[in-house]
């Protein structure tokens, strides 16, 4: 069962070995969290934030230990928020983790947490992973997965580079494709984008779906006609620097190919999605009828 944003506090525990609670808790909502991340408010509100409890804990002679405990609405925000910086693949806590310079980040059914004491010693990493393990441990269930996932393919692809969202601001870190907001990327459309290949050859797909297929058709326009209009008359088009760019749209689904380094890799990917997709669609119809 999920544990309401009030009940923060039940997550985290009192203790950790020698640390202690060093200072009052501080919980800041979606009004007044840039008065705690001052500059990076706006990545958490974009993913549909609620709350968070921020915790520190100390001991002598060793670095504080600060824990952000962040309920962001929904699993698949959980995991949009924490597949933001992702660097690597591991899932050593929750349902993915990643552990750099004294920092442990994971994500948990619909929380997102941040453990970060630093400089790191040895004690404080033992202590960092085993709040991590009691957070978790106090996470009860998991949550799943965004069903656009489901459309990548397998082959080739990069899948610490995955990342999702809702707001086309993070496109255009990623990737970027125009100062406009030309495929009508927002809070109610879901947005993949991930690396494929290897090396310097690497190339992306975007995958936004809509909730209506006359949004999609929409943005599907708009892309051809701001971003590369020799689309319009091909699906796969060959651009100065070499490589391919390609969309295709199915329903709502709108699928983007950019930098493939020949023509068939950009095609096998649509092809590919297209069939991911409608495999998916097949799958959801039945289980509609068995209701």
């Amino acid at each position: 069962m999920w544990q309401a944003s009030s009940d923060l506090t039940v997550l985290l525990p009192a203790t950790i070995e020698d640390w202690k609670i060093s200072a009052k808790d501080q919980i800041y909502n979606r009004e007044n969290l840039y008065k705690y991340i001052n500059g990076g408010a706006e990545l958490y509100i974009s993913y549909g934030f609620k709350k968070v409890i921020n915790r520190t804990y100390s001991k002598r002679e060793q670095p504080d230990i600060v824990v952000d405990l962040f309920d962001m609405g929904t699993s698949h925000n959980a995991f949009g928020v924490f597949s933001h910086s992702r660097e690597t693949i591991d899932n050593t806590f929750g349902q993915g983790s990643q552990y750099t310079q004294g920092q442990l980040l994971f994500w948990k059914n619909h929380f997102f947490v941040s453990i970060l004491a630093s400089p790191e010693t040895v004690e404080s990493k033992k202590a960092v992973f085993n709040i991590a393990r009691k957070i978790e441990t106090a996470i009860k269930g998991k949550g799943p997965l965004p069903e656009i996932l489901t459309f990548l393919p397998q082959q080739s692809l990069v899948r610490e580079s995955i990342r999702y969202f809702h707001h086309y601001i993070w496109l255009n870190s990623y990737f970027f494709v125009a100062d406009q907001n030309i495929l009508h990327i927002n809070e109610k459309t879901d947005v993949i984008l991930a690396k494929y290949g290897g090396g310097k050859k690497r190339y992306f797909l975007l995958l936004v779906k809509y909730k209506k297929n006359k949004d999609a058709k929409t943005a599907y326009n708009d892309f051809i006609k701001y971003y590369l209009p020799g689309l319009s008359r091909e699906r796969v088009v060959q651009i100065e620097d070499g490589t391919w760019t390609a969309c295709q749209l199915a329903e709502n689904l709108l699928i983007i190919v950019f930098n493939a380094p020949t023509k068939d890799k950009a095609v096998h990917l649509i092809e590919t999605v297209q069939k991911n997709f409608s495999i998916e669609k097949t799958l959801l119809n039945l289980k509609e009828k068995e209701k």
